[in-house]
């Protein structure tokens, strides 16, 4: 009897869509001066543009969790078994047609991206907690026994490839580096709006 493994799937797509609109949207409004001359204070311009990038971010949240989706995840003798429960359909993908893979699991699990090489293409699930909230124990237990799972019916295949690195830079670096940016760039206002 194999084992299921249920996991939220977000759409790498629909994230990069957002947030590609979300940036340009934000340099438009930063840069257009009819922007600034609707509100006559700097103390009104900082509300327009927290309750801006407020409204944004439930924006952005909301549609990649409308893309998002429950699937579960079977690694059976012969193949491994991807059923979408929104759509009902099932993938199956045949084991002697898989070159390799590779289970990034972050620390926090922000990142958690199944890629599986088949057939000379990268398929790549984006593998989060079912629940809203938090990542539970049930979760976690989840990521540990599917990444058991092929070690055990993949062996040898487990292989980091360029497309990992940059996951794991995404994951674990970038995130730092905008905050880095974002704080810079928040000191250089403050010092702007005092010397005002």
């Amino acid at each position: 009897m194999e084992k299921k493994f249920e996991f939220r799937q977000f759409s790498i797509l629909a994230w990069a869509v957002t947030l590609l609109m979300f940036f340009a949207a934000l340099i438009v409004f930063i840069s257009t001066d009819y922007i600034y001359s609707m509100v006559n204070s700097t103390t009104q311009q900082t509300y327009l543009v927290i309750f801006g990038l407020s409204m944004s971010l439930f924006i952005i949240v909301g549609i990649n969790l409308y893309f998002s989706k429950i699937i579960s995840i079977a690694v059976k003798q012969d193949s491994i078994v991807i059923d979408d429960t929104k759509t009902k359909t099932n993938t199956i993908l045949q084991k002697k047609n898989i070159e390799n893979y590779n289970f990034n699991i972050t620390r926090k699990g922000i990142l958690d991206i199944l890629r599986i090489k088949l057939d000379n293409r990268n398929m790549c699930f984006w593998l989060a907690g079912i629940s809203f909230n938090q990542e539970n124990k049930k979760d976690i237990k989840n990521k540990g026994n599917l990444r058991q799972e092929l070690k055990t019916h993949l062996p040898n295949k487990n292989i980091k490839t360029s497309s990992d690195h940059i996951i794991v830079f995404f994951a674990n670096k970038f995130p730092f580096i905008m905050l880095f940016v974002a704080l810079v760039i928040f000191i250089l206002g403050l010092i702007y709006i005092i010397n005002l």
